[in-house]
């Protein structure tokens, strides 16, 4: 932002550099862009600076919400600071409570990690992005979670059917890492091996959050950040869905999943909480949600397939209700069973029936043993791939030292009358080896020298 944009005016003292990741485009899903995540990829830079206006959009939270990436001035380090408007019945007690409650449940399996990383999070998982704090200023509340590079919500990258034509139109190198060899384009069925993928690191975290005796809450398609770790590419397009799913998992890059906006939910709607079992239970319900959402390319939420507002409506109303919502989950049902495998439409029926209570996601996981396997077996190969890339630079690194130290000592002035230079001296050998080097190219082409 220019030094003399308003917007400034709302971030606190205590953070400088301030950058709106709020999407500004109109064409852009209001809920998407503004409750996209700690981390977003930076466009539309020129809409940005033509507005000069803080923005007052309501989020998927209900309240006006705005999203910047700052620099602490404590520490120095990039934060996605969150505030929200409005909030009147968020207090300086139930920020504390929240936070401990999140702190306290954690504490034991995060001790390690607490040691080794001076800034604490209150819950740390590979599969969450981590919540530092929240507290009060300006008179609205603001959270501070990790701020992730380039990642993107999973509605905008696989739902967002302007994703790819402004990212094209604003030239987003962002975009071209997250963009799949094989990708299926905004609003269509996502091919099963990135879906296993997904629904493995979601149910990691979902378990780990699960047995600390807490809830997610935000287990929607504009709460969960995408990034790309890396991994091989492919050539060929597939022609249909099941030629996708026929396909190996590794043709599709690895991709990083992690959900958004934890404790969010919990600080604002901290008056009219839910029991533990009943949270957890719409957990596993978002989660049959995500699973439709990806397999038929429609955006589906928990409101979609549960009977809200009963105690308005006559039993007749509420039947014809539940029975929109069973031929709904009917018609779902029948295009996942004809085109994904046995083991993801049971899941999917598992979760998503409303005439029966979900699984816990402790029988989630076993009843997924060897598509965690497969998980697990993906991201070693990234990890071999990335020590061996690491490998490769740390080689060049020694060999450019060994050439620059070379081209330090050969043939200098001083040296042109010493005998251990000349071709029957000690030092010669120092000159056949850089001579060597770049004659076979070995040195040259590790390090990128020429002439």
């Amino acid at each position: 932002m220019e030094p003399n944009d308003p917007r400034h005016k709302a971030v606190p003292s205590s953070f400088c550099r301030a950058y709106c990741l709020d999407g500004l485009d109109d064409q852009k899903d209001n809920s998407s862009s503004l409750a996209g995540g700690a981390g977003y990829s930076v466009s539309n830079n020129q809409n940005l600076k033509n507005n000069t206006t803080l923005t007052n959009k309501r989020s998927s939270f209900g309240y006006p919400t705005c999203l910047f990436r700052v620099t602490s001035t404590s520490d120095g380090r990039l934060y996605a600071l969150r505030r929200i408007d409005s909030a009147g019945c968020v207090s300086h007690k139930i920020i504390q409570n929240v936070m401990n409650m999140w702190m306290s449940k954690s504490r034991s399996d995060n001790v390690q990690h607490r040691t080794n990383n001076h800034r604490s999070c209150l819950f740390q998982h590979p599969g969450v992005v981590a919540w530092y704090k929240c507290f009060i200023s300006q008179r609205a509340v603001f959270f501070v979670h990790q701020f992730h590079v380039g990642a993107v919500t999973l509605k905008e990258r696989f739902f967002d059917p302007n994703y790819n034509m402004n990212n094209a139109s604003t030239g987003s190198s962002n975009a071209a890492d997250l963009r799949l060899p094989l990708d299926p384009g905004p609003g269509v069925p996502l091919p099963e091996s990135l879906i296993w993928s997904c629904l493995t690191q979601l149910i990691s975290a979902i378990s780990a959050i699960h047995r600390s005796n807490l809830a997610v809450r935000t287990l929607q398609l504009n709460h969960i950040l995408v990034t790309r770790d890396g991994g091989p590419s492919a050539t060929s397009s597939p022609s249909s869905i099941s030629e996708m799913n026929g396909n190996s998992a590794s043709l599709f890059p690895k991709l990083r999943f992690r959900i958004n906006c934890l404790g969010i939910v919990d600080i604002l709607e901290y008056e009219t909480r839910k029991s533990l079992e009943d949270l957890q239970m719409e957990d596993m319900r978002s989660l049959g949600c995500l699973i439709l959402s990806m397999t038929t390319g429609t955006e589906v939420t928990i409101n979609d397939i549960t009977l809200r507002n009963t105690n308005s409506m006559s039993p007749s109303q509420q039947h014809q209700q539940q029975q929109r919502i069973m031929e709904m989950l009917n018609q779902y049902s029948n295009f996942v069973r004809q085109h994904y495998s046995r083991d993801l439409h049971s899941l999917m029926e598992a979760l998503v029936n409303p005439t029966v209570v979900p699984p816990v996601i402790e029988n989630v996981a076993r009843s997924m043993t060897m598509r965690i396997m497969e998980e697990m077996d993906g991201a070693h190969s990234c990890m071999d791939g990335m020590n061996g890339a690491l490998a490769g630079l740390y080689e060049s690194g020694r060999a450019l030292r060994l050439m620059l130290k070379l081209a330090f000592v050969n043939e200098r002035p001083e040296f042109g009358i010493d005998k251990n230079w000349s071709e029957s001296g000690d030092c010669y050998i120092l000159k056949l080896f850089r001579d060597f080097g770049k004659c076979c190219g070995v040195l040259v082409t590790v390090v990128g020298i020429c002439e």
